[in-house]
């Protein structure tokens, strides 16, 4: 068509060209239609591999839980851990004046009371859960604070061997009880408790702990570890001696059991209040008939529960294993004060004492009148050589 018309060979060639789109089209949509079909085809594939693959694997999970249980069970355990130095748990004296025969009773007693707990908490207690149970203690040590407190006759010698027979006893009578003397030294026990521990906590087939070392506040940085964590802190149970450390119940265990059957209680505490001076009408001249005990308080023993002994740990050592002191930053003037004052160390740092002629009688101590007292203690004779000298 002339004259500036579309002509009829320009609609042809557009149509053609339409045509030439059209068919891409359908070809691109044929392409994703296939290609959406293999996709679903490997996915139900994929989908049936994988439920086959969960299949198995609960089906080896169900056989492996079948072959491991009767083994955890047959063997699973409870321990029992005891710090038995006389400072907070001391065995009845009806059976440590019975030695070899009393050591016998105590652990048939003692093995009473922990099944009896376990069926409180629900725990088993039947022949195939052991009870495992470890003493620590010097047997020296415990022979003096023994004969201190009368809980048992005779002589020292006469004692330290009923003791040792005690310890024999307590020992044979069951496979898996055994009442060890380590020597001297205070810092043997708790570390052996604490190897124990560490040893038998982390174990599956260790259902539960009975810690006896609930009076000694230097065990908290120790504890402390295991008590923010539930998979550890509801395992143990801790064993009522003596006292309990304000320190170590701040550490939030719930659970504590006391054994009144097995384990003697404190000795009576003496009012800490001295004697009061009468003041003579003239002075007078101290004179060789004047006694030396007349104005001084009582022999003790003394407990003071606020006391916070943590403060004395952790213990510090050298390379060579050597125990070291941690530096104090005291003024001399209150170091000399407090030194005046005539205090029982062992009273004032650390809670208790058994009993002697010094000052029991004192407000509680500021920060710096505790480290002076501490840095005065540490000019005396250590413990460690006054109780086994």
């Amino acid at each position: 068509m002339e004259g500036g018309g579309v002509s009829l060979m320009d609609f042809r060639k557009r149509f053609d060209e339409l045509k030439v789109s059209d068919s891409q089209r359908q070809s691109l949509i044929q392409d994703l239609i296939d290609q959406n079909d293999k996709l679903s085809h490997d996915c139900r594939q994929m989908s049936l591999d994988l439920e086959s693959e969960r299949n198995e694997r609960r089906r080896l999970q169900n056989r492996i839980n079948d072959e491991l249980e009767p083994l955890n069970n047959r063997r699973s355990f409870v321990l029992v851990l005891i710090d038995a130095d006389g400072d907070g748990y001391i065995f009845r004296d009806v059976y440590l004046n019975k030695g070899e025969d009393g050591g016998k009773w105590a652990a048939d007693a003692l093995l009473g009371e922990v099944k009896t707990y376990l069926k409180q908490l629900g725990l088993p207690a039947g022949s195939n859960t052991d009870v495992v149970v470890r003493a620590y203690a010097n047997l020296r040590g415990l022979g003096r604070a023994c004969a201190k407190y009368g809980w048992i006759e005779g002589t020292t010698t006469t004692m330290t061997t009923g003791l040792q027979q005690f310890a024999s006893g307590f020992t044979g009578r069951q496979p898996l009880f055994d009442f060890v003397d380590v020597g001297d030294g205070k810092e043997k026990a708790d570390q052996k408790i604490k190897d124990v521990f560490s040893f038998h906590i982390a174990s599956p087939q260790c259902k539960h702990v009975l810690l006896g070392v609930s009076h000694d506040a230097g065990y908290v940085p120790f504890l402390g570890g295991y008590a923010g964590d539930p998979s550890f802190r509801d395992r143990i149970t801790l064993l009522h001696g003596h006292q309990i450390s304000p320190a170590i119940q701040k550490l939030g265990f719930s659970r504590s059991v006391k054994f009144t059957s097995v384990f003697a209680p404190a000795p009576s505490v003496v009012t800490a209040a001295p004697q009061p001076r009468v003041p003579p009408t003239q002075p007078q001249a101290a004179t060789a008939t004047t006694p030396k005990q007349s104005n001084r308080a009582p022999k003790g023993p003394f407990i003071s529960p606020n006391v916070d002994s943590t403060k004395l740990g952790p213990v510090l050592t050298n390379s060579d294993g050597h125990r070291i002191d941690r530096p104090l930053s005291v003024d001399p003037s209150l170091q000399q004060a407090m030194a005046k004052k005539n205090l029982c160390v062992w009273l004032f740092l650390k809670g208790h004492c058994d009993g002697c002629v010094r000052n029991h009688s004192h407000r509680p101590l500021s920060e710096k009148e505790y480290e002076a007292l501490w840095l005065v203690a540490r000019q005396g004779q250590c413990f460690g050589y006054r109780k086994h000298k």
